[in-house]
């Protein structure tokens, strides 16, 4: 059990980030607004035919948990938001102010073309602490025809990669907190409730949507470094703790990542972007790495499975996430939701589905899906076994099956 202790400097590590001043970075509680108790918040749903979800339902599900949470942060991504624009990369960004986004702006003209730009409405609620950030989207197009891309040797989504980490890292006072095709990440500072009414997530609508409500122990909470994190159309909304930070953020860094939201989740999305997309691993085979089996139980698989359960622990030893967590994963093409807990389940992770199938639920507790599924069919996933659901195909994997059901 953790209990929130008072901001000191050894909590805070480094000075404020790149670029944003110390009151952006880091939000006082009040004391009558301290939890005793607290573990971060996770939930998700989806429809397999692709309609569409108002905003409303997700806000109700993380709200629903809010003892989970103590004001340091919440966020929420979409999928299928930007129908008109679904072949366009869609970065989203925080500003500190518009001199961070004209620099920003520079830096985007020189890689990619920009379809369209907007601002997004924004609605400061009066708990939020102040200052609150700028928050613009844009649609963009990698300038893949040209000579300096030619000579980055990269693929187009290497290439977008690549921008947002030198974005991230080099223009003072501004962050991109999604960069993939038909989404958008809406985070912040602040409890769900209040997130969900500044950004007015009610209006949005998305055939998949994840969502996060944070109570941070061991790092700071800041706009950039609210759940979920995002690269290209990959996003994570974790609760938990990743003792083994060390070791994967070495690993990803080494791939060309760069770690700067002073978050330990930052890896996980990183991890599942190198194993999935750049090294197409299945998903069960990257979720084997993550939270792999003991060696006692690899000897009781099949031949087959067992060779390849130790070929994963060796050769991606350094992927393993140590420490208790449980993760919801959203991915595009087709939209997908995964839902893994770490190997001996120290984080609670429950599924639930309507009645028709349609509708397909995770989250930390089973009341949130309730709130809004009253008469969803609920199970568990084992530890270690990641549920997959995809829109257009309905349950890939319950979490309950053997590990490499599709793998091999």
């Amino acid at each position: 059990m953790y209990e929130y202790e008072p901001r000191t400097a050894s909590l805070r590590g480094p000075e404020a980030p790149h670029g944003f001043s110390e009151r952006s970075y880091l939000v006082d509680i009040p004391d009558r607004h301290k939890p005793r108790h607290g573990s971060c918040g996770i939930a998700g749903c989806m429809n397999i035919d692709g309609s569409l979800i108002s905003g409303s339902r997700i806000e109700k599900m993380i709200t629903t948990m809010s003892e989970r949470e103590n004001g340091l942060g919440s966020g929420f991504v979409a999928y299928g938001l930007f129908p008109d624009f679904a072949d366009e990369y869609c970065m989203q960004f925080l500003f500190e102010n518009e001199e961070s986004q004209a620099l920003t702006e520079e830096t985007l003209s020189e890689w990619v073309y920009m379809i369209k730009d907007e601002k997004v409405p924004t609605f400061p609620q009066s708990g939020m602490s102040p200052p609150f950030p700028l928050v613009w989207r844009y649609f963009v197009r990698p300038k893949t025809g040209t000579e300096a891309y030619v000579r980055t040797g990269l693929s187009e989504e290497d290439y977008m990669v690549r921008l947002v980490m030198s974005v991230n890292d080099s223009v003072p006072g501004s962050y991109c907190v999604s960069s993939g095709k038909d989404m958008a990440v809406f985070k912040g500072s602040g409890y769900a409730r209040e997130i969900a009414k500044f950004y007015d997530i009610s209006r949005y609508k998305g055939c998949m949507w994840l969502s996060h409500s944070r109570f941070p122990t061991n790092s700071p909470g800041w706009w950039a470094g609210s759940h979920p994190i995002s690269i290209l159309d990959w996003s994570v909304c974790h609760n938990g703790e990743i003792t083994s930070y060390g070791v994967n953020r070495k690993l990803v860094e080494m791939a060309g990542y760069k770690c700067n939201l002073l978050t330990d989740s930052e890896v996980v999305t990183y991890l599942w972007d190198l194993m999935v997309r750049r090294h197409r691993l299945p998903v069960t085979a990257a979720a084997f790495a993550m939270a792999p089996w003991y060696y006692r139980d690899i000897e009781r698989l099949p031949e087959d499975e067992r060779r390849l359960a130790n070929q994963l622990r060796i050769t991606y030893k350094e992927a393993f996430l140590n420490g208790p967590f449980s993760i919801l994963v959203g991915r595009s093409d087709p939209v997908t939701m995964i839902a893994l807990a770490d190997r001996k389940k120290l984080r609670p992770l429950v599924m639930g589905e309507s009645d028709d199938g349609n509708s397909v639920y995770a989250a930390s507790e089973e009341c949130a899906i309730k709130s809004v599924q009253y008469d969803a069919r609920i199970w568990a996933t084992r530890a270690g076994n990641p549920a997959v659901v995809k829109v257009g195909e309905g349950i890939v994997r319950r979490g309950t099956e053997s590990p490499f059901l599709g793998a091999i």
